[in-house]
């Protein structure tokens, strides 16, 4: 039986053009928008228009890069905060417009929430149902698209819905996570958050520690976050009704 992953696909996915005021760049997908504005890519004062619309709107208008925002604004603007927990951070989960955005935005949840140094999120493609590397965090952006191969000993435990937490030498899965995430093996703790959608494994999310190891209540956390995270996919897997005209 064929194992058919991409429960992901939308129709028509939103394609972004970006302006400064003299260059316009596009169209270009929610998540590859998302990373610029993080990595400081698109300017904060850029013009931003989905494909189709006849306006502008300011980059901070658009709902998306205000969902990230609702992510990570606490830990910018207030450095010695607690960041948001991940019960809150599912929320903003939940609105994401687009399966590359809700696995970017789950995984810079799942970072803060578990003071993780670096991070991964691969998600099942097709035609091959391997894990591609489509999300970063910290990490070197010349890991995207870099594709695990069947074997991966972590591929393999997700596929099973296991999850890790523990240090980063631990054993087989553990090295290669943090083999991975770090090639200097500077990391001191590492985890796997696998995410399903009806059964089927479509991603899984990568995090490491180089101060301490995660800590044990990181599991039970962690497996409700997957499980709402699950559920953002499920909803976006769902084709959108097309109502008839009148």
């Amino acid at each position: 039986m064929q194992l058919n992953c991409d429960p992901f696909a939308r129709p028509s996915p939103p394609q972004w053009l970006v302006s400064n005021g003299s260059v316009t760049v596009g169209p270009v997908r929610t998540e590859l928008l998302l990373r610029g504005v993080m990595h400081g890519r698109v300017p904060s004062d850029s013009m931003v228009r989905e494909v189709g619309w006849q306006s502008w709107r300011e980059i901070g208008q658009i709902r998306e890069v205000c969902a990230l925002k609702r992510v990570l604004e606490r830990t910018v603007a207030e450095p010695s905060s607690k960041a948001p927990s991940l019960r809150e951070s599912a929320a903003a989960v939940g609105e994401a417009v687009d399966v590359g955005e809700a696995l970017l935005l789950a995984l810079h949840a799942a970072a803060r929430a578990t003071s993780a140094t670096i991070g991964l999120a691969h998600r099942v493609r097709e035609p091959l149902l391997l894990p591609t590397t489509s999300c970063v965090f910290e990490a070197s952006p010349q890991s995207l698209g870099e594709v695990l191969p069947w074997f991966d000993p972590v591929f393999a435990l997700a596929r099973t819905g296991g999850l890790v937490l523990g240090p980063a030498n631990a054993g087989v899965v553990e090295r290669a996570i943090s083999l991975r995430l770090a090639h200097a093996g500077s990391l001191r703790g590492v985890a796997m958050l696998p995410i399903s959608v009806d059964g089927q494994l479509c991603a899984l999310l990568e995090l490491g520690r180089s101060d301490h190891l995660f800590r044990v209540s990181d599991a039970a956390e962690l497996a409700d976050f997957a499980v709402s995270v699950g559920a953002a996919l499920t909803r976006l897997s769902r084709p959108r009704a097309i109502s008839n005209p009148k």
